[in-house]
């Protein structure tokens, strides 16, 4: 267990933002670890399927199935990033002594290998190899579908952000996990898996903490808090179902809604723009605008603009209309 203290400036600079490092170095995790594959299977099956032919010893000898992944492979992100090259060019960057302690907690928990010997010896050359590394993994595996993890991301950060606005942080951070409770200036999280320090004390400073989405999130959430990184709590995003495929409305909701409006009124768990929408439930996108302004009438749906793209998502009215027909289906 871990109890984070936090200060009132702490509260008011809670921040959202997600980049693609983290995703690398959980999923890898999730790839070689059967207790964190329950949402992800057919993921790992498509994965190591494109992986058979090749090696990766430097990704294999920095993240274990189990307890530790060195803090350079899941950097704290203070604005969210898209591009992947933007995190590998921060890791070559990274000063000796930082990789060497990181890599020495991983050999006080797993034990040396040749490589994280190499790591200790020579780590801008070590940080090379495992960049090239990387960058195959990514390719091969996560570069496919990154748009659509994109999605999933921006709009469990519309769905946290909305929620901060009305409810504060009482609400926002149980809701991050089952596990997450906060009272008192405190904020408690269970154990999280076979995190090495389950009795963790730590206070903040005041100067704010992130509050990551993760679609690899393994047992759904975790905490780093450490000194060359801004102190994060990462968490499964909303929707990770989503992400996989699993789109179907209830048949209450279908018979209440008609099936298409349904479908459309599932689909935005998730925030989404119109054209991902038409993509994720193959129907038109001139389908789907017009079901998006019937339900937006209606008062179930709100558009959001972040950036160019303009999101549409529950309102608070149909997120319980969601709830209810979950109820009774």
């Amino acid at each position: 267990m871990a109890t984070i203290h936090v200060t009132p400036d702490d509260l008011t600079k809670i921040r959202f933002a997600y980049r693609p490092l983290p995703e690398v170095a959980l999923s890898y995790r999730v790839l070689n670890n059967p207790e964190f594959q329950t949402h992800h299977l057919r993921w790992v099956e498509e994965t190591r399927r494109v992986l058979h032919d090749i090696e990766l010893p430097y990704l294999d000898a920095m993240i274990i199935p189990h307890v530790y992944i060195p803090d350079f492979l899941t950097p704290t992100p203070l604005t969210s990033r898209t591009h992947i090259e933007d995190d590998l060019v921060d890791l070559l960057a990274l000063p000796d002594e930082l990789i060497r302690k990181n890599v020495q907690e991983l050999i006080d928990v797993d034990g040396e290998t040749e490589i994280r010997r190499y790591f200790l010896a020579h780590p801008h050359e070590a940080m090379e190899c495992l960049v090239e590394d990387i960058q195959l993994y990514w390719k091969r595996t996560l570069e496919p579908t990154w748009s659509k993890m994109i999605s999933v991301l921006e709009g469990d950060l519309l769905y946290r952000g909305r929620l901060m606005a009305l409810d504060g942080p009482e609400a926002l951070l149980p809701d991050l996990h089952s596990s997450i409770s906060y009272q008192d200036r405190q904020i408690h999280i269970g154990r999280v898996c076979d995190h090495p320090k389950p009795n963790k004390v730590v206070e903040l400073n005041g100067d704010g903490i992130q509050l990551v989405p993760v679609i690899f999130a393994g047992c759904g959430r975790a905490y780093q808090i450490t000194p060359e990184w801004r102190p994060m709590i990462l968490y499964s995003a909303r929707g990770v179902g989503l992400y996989n495929g699993e789109t179907r409305a209830s048949k209450p909701l279908e018979l209440a809604l008609g099936a298409s409006r349904a479908q459309v009124l599932q689909g935005l768990r998730v925030p989404a723009t119109t054209g991902e929408l038409a993509h994720r439930l193959q129907l038109t996108s001139g389908a789907i605008s017009q079901q998006l302004d019937r339900l937006k009438r209606a008062g179930l749906v709100e558009p959001h603009r972040s950036g160019k793209r303009v999101y549409y998502r529950l309102t608070r009215l149909g997120e319980e209309l969601m709830a209810l027909f979950e109820r009774i289906g």
